[in-house]
Formats: C-alpha cells, sequence, structure tokens
C-alpha cells in the first residue's frame, strides 16, 4: 500500500498544490466584494468595478479549470490504484480462499472497490480542501484580529465535534461492517446451496436467520445514524450560528468604525468558506471510517512479506517427496494429515483409498501447495514447495478436486484454463483425457457454453471436461480427486486409459478414489486411515483388500494381476 503512494506520490503532490490554488482562488469572490463595497460605491468607479469584476471572474475561470483537473486526477488515481493493487490482491485472496478458516480476506477485493470510491469521490476532496483552512481564518485575522480570533475559536469548536463524532461512531462501524461481511456470507452461502434449501425445506429457516442478522445490522445502523445524525446537525447548527455572530461582531465593529461595511460582508463569506471542508469531512465521516479500515485490511494483507522464490529452477520431471507432513485447519486441535511421509517417482501413479474423512484430499491439496503445511514438507524435484513460484509451477500441474467447477465460457475456454484457448492444445488436451469424442458430440462442440458452474452440462461431462483441463498444458503431476464419482462405465474405463496414457509420457499421477475398478492402473496403493498413511504396497485389485481399507467393493477388470500388496506401518515409506 505505502509502495501505491510512493509510486504514485506526484499525483497527491498535484492534487495537493491544486487544491492550494483553488481555495485562494475561492477568496476572490469575498475580496470583490470588499472592493465593491469600500472603494467602487464610494467612487462611483465604473472602470474599477470593471477591471475588478474582470479579475475575479479570471480567478474564478482558474478555480474551475483546475477543480475541473483535480477531479479528472483523483479519479484517475481511483482506477491506477484498482488496477495496481486489485490484481495482487486477487491473487492473495485466491491464495487465502483456499484455506479453511480464512474468510478474513474474502471481501478485500470490495476493500479495493471502496478505496477507489473514496479516491474519485467527495470524501478525499474534503481532505484536500480541510488544511487550508488556517489560511482563511489568517486572512480574516487581517481584516480584524478580534474577528481572526473568533474565527479561531470557531475552527477549534467544530475540530471538536469532529473528534467527538469519531470517537464515539468509529467500534460501532467496525463492528456493523463485520455483521455487513458476516450477512454477505451466509448470502453466499445460500446461493451456492439453493438446489439443498429448497429439497430439504430450509427456506424458513434461512428467511429466519436472515431476517435476524439484517435486524442486528440495522439496529446497530440506527444507533450509528442516530449518534452521526446528532453530530451532523450539531455541526451545521453551529456553523450557521457562528456565521450570524461573525457578522454581528463585524457589524459592531463597523458601528464602532473598527472596520468597514465590505469587511462585514467579506469576512462572513471567508469564515463559511473555512468551515465548509470541515463540516463536509463530517458529512463524509462514514466513508472516511470504511475507507481507513479498508485501507488497513488491505495493509495487512498486502504488507506480508512475500516468500523469496528462486525464478531459476529448472523444469519439474515430477518427482514428489513427502517428508513427515501434518496439517491442522485453523482453530482445530486435531490434525486432519499427521506424520505422512512418501516418495512418489516420476511417471508414478499412486492410488490413495481409505474411509472418507481419512485425509485423502487434504493431502491431495498439501500435494499441490492449495495448502500450507503445519508441519513437516512437500518437495518437488528436492526443492519445496515454497520455494516455487505457485504461478510457474501451476503449468506444471493438473487437479481434478472433487467438487468439479467450471467458469462461464466455452468448453475451451474451461479446458485452456481461462487462458488464451489454442485449438491444437486444446484438442490435445481432450484426446489425452479421452473425452475428445464427447466434446464434439455437443451442439457446439468445443465452443459450447458451460454456463456459470457448468450448469449446461451433466455431472459426468463437467467431470470430463474438468479431467481434459487437468491434463491441459502436458503437466508433470496430475492429482485426480475422485474423478469416477460422476461416471459411468464408458467414462471409468475412458479415465483409466487416459491415466494409463499419462504414465507411458512420464507423468506423475496421484489418484484418490472410493472405487477400485479404477486401481489395475496404478503402480502402487496407499491406504490411509484417520490422517496417517496405515500401509503402502504395489498394486492390487482383490476387492476384499480395498474393503479393509474402507474402499467398497466392485467388480474388477479381467486379467488383473494378483495381490501383491505388502504391508507398511503407519509412518513407513514405499
Amino acid at each position: 500500500m505505502l509502495a501505491f503512494l510512493r509510486a504514485h506520490a506526484r499525483f497527491f503532490l498535484a492534487a495537493g498544490l491544486f487544491s492550494l490554488v483553488i481555495n485562494l482562488a475561492l477568496l476572490a469572490p469575498s475580496l470583490y466584494m470588499l472592493q465593491v463595497f469600500d472603494r467602487v460605491l464610494s467612487t462611483r468607479s465604473v472602470e474599477t468595478l470593471v477591471m475588478l469584476s474582470l479579475i475575479t471572474g479570471g480567478a474564478l475561470l482558474l478555480m474551475f479549470a483546475l477543480d475541473l483537473v483535480r477531479a479528472r486526477l483523483l479519479v484517475l488515481l481511483g482506477a491506477l490504484f484498482e488496477r495496481g493493487v486489485g490484481r495482487r490482491t486477487l491473487e492473495l485472496v485466491l491464495d487465502s480462499v483456499a484455506t479453511p478458516g480464512s474468510q478474513v480476506h474474502q471481501h478485500a477485493l470490495r476493500d479495493v472497490g471502496a478505496l477507489r470510491a473514496f479516491l474519485s469521490g467527495p470524501g478525499i476532496v474534503a481532505l484536500f480542501d480541510a488544511p487550508w483552512m488556517p489560511i482563511y481564518i489568517v486572512v480574516i485575522g487581517l481584516f480584524s484580529p478580534v474577528l481572526g480570533l473568533l474565527a479561531l475559536a470557531s475552527a477549534i469548536v467544530l475540530v471538536i465535534l469532529t473528534w467527538i463524532n469519531e470517537r464515539t461512531t468509529r467500534a460501532a462501524l467496525e463492528q456493523a461492517q463485520q455483521q455487513m461481511r458476516d450477512a454477505g456470507q451466509f448470502v453466499d452461502a445460500v446461493m451456492r446451496n439453493t438446489e439443498v434449501v429448497h429439497a430439504l425445506g430450509m427456506a424458513p429457516a434461512v428467511a429466519r436467520r436472515w431476517e435476524a442478522q439484517s435486524g442486528a445490522l440495522q439496529t446497530r445502523q440506527l444507533g450509528i445514524q442516530r449518534i452521526a445524525g446528532l453530530v451532523g446537525s450539531a455541526t451545521r447548527f453551529f456553523r450557521q450560528s457562528v456565521q450570524v455572530v461573525m457578522m454581528a461582531a463585524a457589524a459592531w465593529l463597523v458601528i464602532e468604525q473598527l472596520a468597514t461595511p465590505g469587511v462585514m460582508i467579506a469576512v462572513t463569506i471567508i469564515l463559511g468558506r473555512a468551515l465548509a471542508p470541515v463540516e463536509q469531512l463530517v458529512g463524509q465521516w462514514k466513508a472516511l471510517v470504511e475507507a481507513r479500515l479498508a485501507w488497513r485490511r488491505l495493509d495487512g494483507l498486502l504488507g506480508r512479506d512475500a516468500a523469496q522464490r528462486f525464478a531459476a529452477l529448472p523444469e519439474p520431471t515430477g518427482a514428489i517427496t513427502v517428508e513427515g507432513l501434518t496439517y491442522v485447519p485453523p482453530g482445530a486441535q486435531k490434525p486432519v494429515v499427521q506424520r505422512v511421509s512418501v516418495e512418489i517417482a516420476a511417471g508414478e501413479v499412486l492410488a490413495l483409498i481409505g474411509p472418507s474423512g481419512s485425509g485423502k484430499s487434504t493431502l491431495a491439496r498439501l500435494l499441490l501447495g492449495v495448502l500450507p503445511p503445519s508441519a513437516g514438507a512437500v518437495r518437488l524435484d528436492g526443492a519445496a514447495l515454497s520455494q516455487w513460484d505457485p504461478d510457474r509451477l501451476g503449468r506444471h500441474l493438473g487437479y481434478l478436486p472433487q467438487d468439479v467447477g467450471l467458469f462461464a465460457g466455452t468448453v475451451a475456454d474451461n479446458i485452456a484454463r481461462l487462458g488464451e484457448a489454442h485449438s491444437e492444445e486444446v484438442v490435445l488436451a481432450a484426446q489425452r483425457a479421452q473425452v475428445h469424442d464427447l466434446i464434439v458430440r455437443l451442439p457446439k462442440g468445443y465452443d459450447t457454453p458451460v454456463g456459470e458452474g457448468g450448469r449446461f452440462l451433466s455431472g459426468g461431462q463437467r467431470q470430463r471436461v474438468a479431467l481434459a483441463r487437468a491434463f491441459y498444458g502436458n503437466p508433470r503431476i496430475v492429482v485426480l480427486d475422485e474423478p469416477n464419482a460422476h461416471l459411468d462405465t464408458e467414462g471409468e474405463q475412458a479415465l483409466a486409459r487416459a491415466i494409463a496414457d499419462a504414465r507411458a509420457r512420464g507423468t506423475t499421477v496421484v489418484l484418490i478414489t472410493q472405487r477400485t475398478q479404477i486401481l489395475s492402473v496404478a503402480d502402487r496403493i496407499m491406504v490411509m486411515r484417520d490422517g496417517m498413511v496405515e500401509r503402502i504396497g504395489v498394486r492390487q485389485d482383490k476387492a476384499a483388500e480395498a474393503a479393509s481399507a474402507g474402499a467398497p467393493a466392485g467388480d474388477h477388470p479381467p486379467g488383473a494381476k494378483p495381490p501383491v500388496l505388502q504391508a507398511a506401518r503407519a509412518q513407513g515409506t514405499a
């Protein structure tokens, strides 16, 4: 965040200088009235009136031009902020949301939008104008020390009111923002699970919970608005009252022949202009507090020291070494994965089986670097995953998650990972995933829209398109989490051929499955239970062996090799 300020300091400096000239130009109408009352009316000089009018008009034109330039400059700053900070924020958010319990940063992009709006809105203009209030007070003091002291006292009282507004609303605004984020998370969760909500008749319960959250938020917002409204009304009342008092004091000085009528009018207008930015700050206080909170959250997110990654690491071969890997979810006491050690050779197919909740999917995410390990390490060609640049490493990884998610766009867009879709590479990935024939039978082939989340495709079609996405770019490591969950017999046979073809090309495949039919393609099988490795052995296909590990029994391909699973201890390495 500070890097953005340093990089664009010249823009902020220019906006500050423009504000100085604008505020000086705004003195022109007051000085014009002073001269008209004290010189033009007494001398009846038309020439003086014309010249004063031309000079004042020129000053106002300069103010108009600079105010327009300042407004456009601030809009540009907002756009530069969103462009420069937004992408980095999105990358960090994508990293954080993959970790359970990381909801703290899921609204970071909204914070970026809030700060962009603030940089382009009236709040920052008030911040630029408020520091020039002493200039107006000095000008009033030059006309009359008494009136200057009155203006100074008025400014101090108005600043105190602003401080009271800050002290009484800051904590409540922070809590209201948190409640708003919680309510947004709840609504997002409901939208993602609308089918479950409707099927299970949960709509009334969802509505009641939403009403409770919304009611609590409204109660807090009403309390904030009550305090802010009271302070805002008091500020406006005080400002108008001060101008009346200023005019009365100036009129008394005129009666006592200590000032002229022109001074009386001029100082009243100047005081109003001096106090206007402070009043505007009070009116924009909610936006100011929200922008400050957004800045603090983004600064905490972006201020982390990025891990140093050696950019010159060679292309990975696919050899994976897992050393004492343990993972404890944030806020949990019990590890989901504990003390797992295994070596996976390049080009090997390792199958992970075990009962539900044994830590297989979590281990897969750890192998990909999606989750940071609590202890131990995952090494790719000897280098820890933390040494690899995620974007560079991602090109060499393929992943088919348990919950398949496609993006709005075409089949080709999704296979190409939303990058530039090179037709040859897309078709090659589909052929390697054994899904080319299925795609060309779609209404528009590779140009068929899949809809948000892939809703235009069946579950099996989504899974097979996602499999082609995993094979896109000839990755060195492919992790498949329940890739046959929605496949029929034909689809499962195509999946087995795809895995065998990947192994022939030297691709390392980690296969998580609960169905034993696909185990014939595995070189080794690792059984997990309670987050630990129960045993590891070479390929076997006996249903009894898989069933003892918690996998369901099933038919086995003819011609499979006899069972040769060799027992190993929970911490053993194959």
